[in-house]
């Protein structure tokens, strides 16, 4: 299990405020601030797609939400086995309507030196505890305080259940895709449940969801946590229709935060 106090200092990094300084939709003019937000500058970068430096963990990517106006909300997306941080975070910015910063950390690269699988929990607590001073330091008040979407693809999702237990009330939402749930055990579910966890989407491709996913699922919602259920047959993974499943479902899983109006 993560250390309590590697997500206290997520929690502190996305608190601190520092001074402001390919893809289907490319916002030309900001949304307006939500009311009571304090309005910012364009937010704009060279490109929908930014690297972010992650002293001693190599890089991460981030999806920018150009033209945003008003602090903007995070995903921490965790790619699958075989895969690249650019799918993950093209997928998700999509799927979020373009209305956060994705940031995907890139893992452990394989041998073909094209692809990442998971890197080891160890790496992947070094790539998130510094992904967010890095967002911080790049774009300022652009950058929402408050809880974050954490999303996991395949084999990372073990390791974004693990991670959103040590502190549920940061990691509320889940977006979990083609995922072993074995570590939603009846202690676990208890925890996120108690300690703020609020939504969980459930995405299956290929195969139906196992009777074991439905009774850990079941457990979840008896608990008190929201959940949504989807089964893309056809689809594979992260793939276009998976993206488009989980953009018609983002306005259930973010419901009630104003920071995504």
């Amino acid at each position: 299990m993560l250390g309590s106090g590697f997500v206290r200092a997520l929690a502190v990094a996305l608190a601190a405020h520092v001074a402001s300084g390919c893809e289907r939709e490319t916002p030309r003019g900001g949304a307006p601030a939500p009311s009571g937000a304090v309005a910012l500058s364009r937010l704009e970068a060279e490109s929908w797609l930014v690297p972010l430096a992650l002293p001693d963990a190599g890089a991460a990517l981030v999806a920018v939400p150009l033209g945003a106006r008003a602090p903007r909300p995070i995903v921490l997306a965790l790619h699958g086995d075989a895969a690249r941080p650019e799918w993950a975070c093209g997928s998700y910015r999509h799927a979020s309507h373009a209305r956060a910063f994705v940031v995907c950390p890139r893992g452990a690269p394989l041998a073909d030196g094209l692809r990442f699988s998971l890197a080891s929990i160890e790496r992947s607590r070094s790539e998130l505890r510094a992904s967010l001073p890095a967002l911080k330091a790049r774009f300022g008040q652009h950058v929402a305080k408050g809880p974050v979407v954490l999303a996991a693809t395949g084999p990372s999702v073990g390791a974004a259940i693990e991670i959103a237990i040590e502190e549920p009330s940061f990691f509320s939402a889940l977006v979990l895709v083609d995922g072993p749930l074995q570590r939603f055990t009846p202690g676990v579910v208890a925890r996120f449940a108690s300690a703020g966890g609020r939504r969980v989407l459930f995405v299956r491709t290929g195969r139906p969801l196992t009777a074991e996913d439905a009774k850990r699922l079941l457990a979840l919602e008896r608990a008190g946590i929201e959940t949504r259920r989807i089964h893309l047959e056809a689809a594979r993974g992260l793939d276009g229709a998976t993206t488009e499943a989980l953009r018609e479902a983002w306005p259930w899983l973010v419901r009630g935060d104003a920071r995504w109006n």
